[in-house]
């Protein structure tokens, strides 16, 4: 699968569902599924490093414009020209460790295990147990 690393706080967020929207300098003409990986710095408390995270359909991309701000979890408009890179159907994988590499870069299908497909079926009780099974032993505490 194609890969993409993301920092932290931003793969996090799109995990989470808070974010919709990627800020890249760059287009491809890739539409589908790509699997959001967590860079492994900066380290951020209570945040997942160097895993893969989740998997987003790229749906589409177009020049980042001020209304992409919100949605993109960004107070101002980037420097450079850029692309928003609109991510929908995010599903939680069962997080592994990945090197993260610039650009778009391959995952073997077999290390990835979709734990949570995003198809509102979950209870309250199944969610709590992804997060404390999956999730909350991966998070960084901060140093000590």
């Amino acid at each position: 699968m194609k890969a993409l690393s993301i920092r932290n706080p931003f793969a996090h967020f799109i995990m989470c569902n808070e974010k919709t929207i990627e800020c890249r300098t760059w287009q491809t003409d890739y539409r589908g599924d790509i699997l959001i990986c967590s860079s492994a710095n900066p380290k951020i408390k209570n945040t997942i490093c160097g895993h893969a995270l989740c998997i987003a359909r790229l749906d589409s991309i177009e020049k980042f414009k001020k209304e992409h701000l919100y949605d993109a979890c960004m107070d101002e408009m980037p420097e450079k020209q850029s692309y928003a890179w609109h991510l929908t159907n995010v599903r939680i994988v069962k997080p592994f460790p990945v090197k993260g590499k610039l650009n778009f870069f391959n995952v073997d299908d077999s290390l990835i295990k979709i734990i949570d497909p995003n198809d509102d079926s979950l209870t309250e009780e199944e969610a709590n147990h992804i997060y404390k099974t999956y999730l909350e032993p991966l998070l960084y505490k901060g140093s000590k």
